[in-house]
């Protein structure tokens, strides 16, 4: 059962906290904090100013409220965030700005701002559009919440996070609401949500824009599994993914998760599902989302299901029991689904899916060539395959209603989607804006290898006579007109 914080209100003004921005705050705060918590609970107030910290140690049954006007302002100073135990590798560092450990009804909230002076953690940006890199220490995650019960963050800004926003680490009942994530969009891996081995978490009402995922669930070598995550009602921006499961931290299961309801825009992926170390994700359902890729990167991909060993002595991975309906996205790219040999991908279906096309990547230029983590690296065949929806080595797939509607010939590309040059995914190189579209291209709908059981109804595309419906090989798929 879940008790809230007693009446009692303590300001952080009358421990000594100075709302110049100049003044280190760390102290006084932190005794506000302890203070709340030695009285039984309560709730500790940062009033309107802007308060210079380092690293702050929440509290059982204590809430902090953060009120409107009102900003934590991290130390610059890497020597104000102690060092401590745990993190497995560049982005889960020992320094963090709020730190909450094994604690018991957390409480975040306000209408306030937590910002997390990021540029003071960087180099400088070397060209527009370029990503941005980071220095050898820096506090990330800025929120690490690790083994605690019943969370609580609600109405609250984080901005200008060094790397990881908020991290909840085998955490259970998290409830996050109303929370405004604004950061850097070239930031380095300056993700928004980082959920780790958490059970029962719900997500909503959230707007997040970041250089790296917006919402991720992932399960690590130190981390439980994952179950019961629900993310509803987020409008998301991001250079990565925006509702992600798994990649390289994907060693345990990832069960009954849903993501609904969301707005996500300029990214180069609207959900991705990766198993690259073993863990089964499965009984996912994605269900109304809106999307576009509009930005400046080659290789966009509205949906990514990718099953592979991301190592030689990686294990084998599931992705199981995944529906997606109601998808509506505005790209340049494809949708890809790969599983790589003896992995699985298996009972997968697509249904509702309207995919529209003001300009077209041409992926047979630099996908098999491409650089990054995250696409499919075993398969270069998919990798380059012309398709608006590519799947390789698929069980059971079923894709119902799928609308394409390609470029028209001669049509040039929308002002807002041209492009001098686009960069690739994480690389420090650039590549040519906007292919040309002046003749009908040897485009599929569908694109198929290796797919075993399940059924296809045949695609409505329009735009280009000269693109095919269904391009399969090697497949026992059912086609239905």
């Amino acid at each position: 059962m879940t008790t809230q914080p007693a009446s009692s209100s303590l300001a952080i003004t009358r421990f000594g906290a100075v709302a110049d921005g100049v003044t280190k705050c760390t102290n006084a705060i932190q005794k506000a904090l302890d203070a709340a918590a030695e009285a039984g609970g309560g709730v500790v107030t940062v009033p309107p100013g802007m308060y210079l910290t380092g690293t702050l140690h929440l509290r059982s049954r204590v809430c902090l409220d953060i009120q409107p006007g009102a900003t934590l302002l991290a130390s610059p100073d890497i020597g104000d965030y102690p060092e401590m135990t745990w993190g497995h590798n560049k982005d889960r560092q020992p320094h963090h700005f709020i730190v909450a450990s094994d604690l018991s009804n957390v409480t975040i909230r306000g209408g306030g701002t937590i910002d997390g002076s990021g540029p003071a953690f960087w180099h400088e940006q070397e060209a527009p559009n370029q990503w941005i890199k980071a220095r050898q220490r820096r506090p990330s995650p800025m929120l690490e919440i690790t083994r605690c019960r019943d969370v609580r963050i609600s109405d609250i800004t984080l901005t200008n996070s060094p790397g990881w926003t908020c991290h909840l680490h085998d955490c259970d009942r998290v409830f996050v609401r109303g929370v405004t994530i604004d950061n850097h969009l070239f930031g380095p891996n300056t993700d928004g949500f980082d959920v780790t081995g958490c059970h029962d978490v719900v997500i909503s009402d959230c707007q997040v824009s970041t250089g790296d995922d917006a919402i991720v669930l992932k399960t690590t070598p130190d981390s439980r599994d994952v179950r019961r995550v629900a993310v509803t009602n987020c409008v998301l921006r991001t250079q990565c993914v925006a509702l992600k499961l798994g990649a390289s931290e994907s060693y345990k299961d990832m069960r009954q998760v849903t993501f609904s309801n969301c707005t996500v825009h300029g990214s180069t992926r609207a959900v991705g599902l990766y198993t690259l170390e073993g863990g089964t994700l499965e009984d996912i359902a994605v269900s109304n989302i809106v999307c576009d890729t509009k930005l400046p990167v080659i290789l966009n991909r509205p949906i990514h299901l990718d099953a592979r060993k991301r190592r030689e002595e990686s294990a084998a991975g599931t992705i199981r029991n995944v529906i997606i309906s109601n998808f509506i996205a505005r790209t340049d790219g494809r949708i890809l689904m790969t599983a790589a040999d003896g992995t699985r991908i298996e009972q997968v279906t697509l249904r509702d899916v309207q995919l529209a096309y003001p300009r077209l990547d041409d992926p047979a230029q630099t996908g098999p060539t491409a650089g990054g983590s995250q696409f499919s690296n075993h398969s270069p065949e998919a990798r380059g395959a012309r398709a608006a929806v590519v799947a390789d080595g698929i069980e059971d797939l079923v894709i119902d209603n799928l609308q394409v509607r390609w470029p028209r010939p001669g049509e040039p590309a929308p002002e807002d989607w041209q492009f001098a040059s686009r960069t690739g995914h994480g690389e420090f190189r650039y590549f040519d804006g906007t292919a040309d579209a002046s003749e009908a291209p040897p485009f599929s709908a569908v694109w198929g290898r290796h797919l075993r059981g399940g059924r296809i109804a045949a695609p409505l595309a329009t735009g280009w006579a000269g693109a095919k419906r269904l391009d399969l090989e090697d497949c026992d798929i059912a086609v239905a007109e």
